[in-house]
């Protein structure tokens, strides 16, 4: 055979394996692509069932927020969203048994939360709203309250085990995705030689976006850490013979900035001002809500103006906004000191009660109460004047404490009967921070402790000396709002 024949027949050779290897690598593309297809879908059937199953989830606690509100304060605003949630509750079951059929997987789980959600918003809500009609002692009574939170964490718990399962399964089916498209880009590369500036330019482009991608997180993790230090105060104020001492804890570093907030700052010639709340919702509205209420706070403080004061002036100003819907809850301490006590002055808005940890004896939540802000014109509310003496300590906190979720009814107030002899203040803010992270999992909501310790550094006390704890409590009763 002469040289030019056994050219073409290396040509040819040549030519016949790149087409064979051609083949092949459009075979395996065709192959992946269709997986990738099937498994896209998979996807979306599992974010489908997730959404689905949130939104059960979501109707009931609206509705339990809703109904608690109705039965506390009578006002019909409160219903609003109880009423919207038992109509949309027949749709919601039904999107969540055409996502379960539709994925084929965790149907009892489903039925189990269907049926959870509707012994809640059929049967208990209903006897809840008639009962609050004729007997509204009995409604706010505590087994009946005890009863339906029962029912809510019962559909949380469920959603909870639905989605975690969900969740799980989709997982592992992305983690074997993730080998087998590595697998099949591994042989993809082997098998098409003259494919080879393609699949670079493909490899460069997907390395491109995932760069930009982790660019953009980290760029919006640095917003919302930047954005959560500007609502918080850059630094504490030295208050005289006092220790101050605070935990923020946000539910998630790379979430949407929460609305909890605290602040402390001098209010007056001898008076000084503690604030911790909790603003409804998450994102950019609620940050907007948190600076205005820490400002506009801050500015009527200048006028050393009273606790409750202060509480209507901001809700006044809340009132004189578009804030769709949004509502603040807040502790409001207004402290002077003189002759070797400290006053504390409290009023709350919707807000848990503040507790007195005296230097002997045991802690207890203040009396206080009072609406939201931002929902009623009339935020008359209960007060509380407390006199501090020698060791004597006032903690406030954000409902991250006192109800991180489903599970056993929290006292926050138990978590500091146990503390040493003489805790300091910094000691109490870890005592409280400890126990609003027990059990160990998933934060569920934002918290903010602050703890004020009286400690009078002008007069020698001996260990274990200090007075019995919050002399003279007064509390002032006000009507609250209907």
């Amino acid at each position: 055979m002469t040289g030019a024949p056994r050219l073409l027949v290396r040509l040819a050779l040549i030519v016949g394996a790149a087409a064979l290897l051609v083949a092949l690598g459009v075979t395996l593309l065709l192959v992946n692509t269709v997986s990738l297809k099937h498994k896209a879908q998979a996807t979306s059937r599992a974010d489908a069932y997730l959404v689905a199953a949130i939104n059960v989830e979501r109707l009931v606690v609206d509705a339990e927020t809703g109904l608690r509100g109705y039965v506390i304060t009578r006002g019909p605003l409160f219903l609003e969203p109880t009423t919207s949630a038992q109509g949309r509750l027949p749709r919601a079951e039904a999107a969540l048994r055409r996502a379960a059929a539709a994925d084929g997987a965790f149907r009892d789980s489903a039925e189990r939360l269907i049926s959870a959600a509707n012994t809640y918003l059929t049967q208990y809500v209903p006897t809840i709203r008639v009962l609050a009609e004729r007997d509204p002692t009995a409604a706010r009574s505590f087994a009946n309250t005890l009863r339906g939170k029962a029912l809510v964490d019962g559909v949380r718990a469920r959603a909870a085990r639905l989605e975690s399962l969900v969740s799980g399964r989709e997982r592992a089916r992305q983690a074997a995705a993730g080998h087998d498209a590595g697998q099949a880009t591994t042989e993809a590369i082997l098998a098409l030689v003259l494919l080879t500036v393609a699949t670079l330019v493909l490899g460069g482009l997907l390395g491109w976006l995932v760069v930009a991608r982790d660019r953009a997180r980290r760029r919006s993790e640095e917003t919302v850490h930047v954005l959560r230090e500007s609502l918080l105060p850059a630094s504490l104020p030295e208050i005289p013979d006092c220790e101050l001492a605070v935990r923020f804890l946000p539910a998630q570093a790379a979430e949407l900035v929460g609305g909890d907030f605290y602040d402390a700052f001098a209010s007056g010639e001898g008076s000084w001002a503690i604030v911790v709340g909790d603003v409804c919702g998450k994102g950019a509205e609620a940050a907007a809500l948190t600076a205005m209420a820490r400002w506009t706070l801050r500015s009527v403080a200048a006028g050393d103006v009273s606790a409750p004061d202060a509480l209507t002036f901001l809700n006044d100003a809340m009132l004189g906004q578009d804030l769709g819907g949004r509502f603040i809850t807040l502790a409001y301490l207004h402290l002077t000191l003189h002759d070797g006590e400290v006053t504390v002055s409290v009023a709350c808005a919707g807000h848990p009660p503040p507790i007195v940890v005296p230097a002997a004896g045991r802690p207890r939540a203040l009396p206080v109460h009072g609406p939201l802000l931002g929902v009623w014109p009339d935020v008359a509310s209960q007060t509380a004047d407390v006199t501090l003496e020698h060791g004597d300590a006032i903690l406030v906190y954000t409902d991250g404490v006192s109800d991180p979720g489903p599970g056993p009814e929290r006292r926050p107030a138990d978590a500091l009967r146990e503390r040493p002899s003489g805790a300091d203040a910094e000691q109490l803010a870890s005592a409280l921070e400890d126990y609003a992270c027990r059990p160990e999992g998933p934060q569920r909501d934002d918290i903010a402790i602050v703890a004020l310790r009286f400690v009078d550094l002008g007069r020698p006390h001996g260990p274990g000396e200090g007075g019995a704890g919050a002399r003279q409590l007064v509390v002032s009763a006000a009507p609250r709002v209907q």
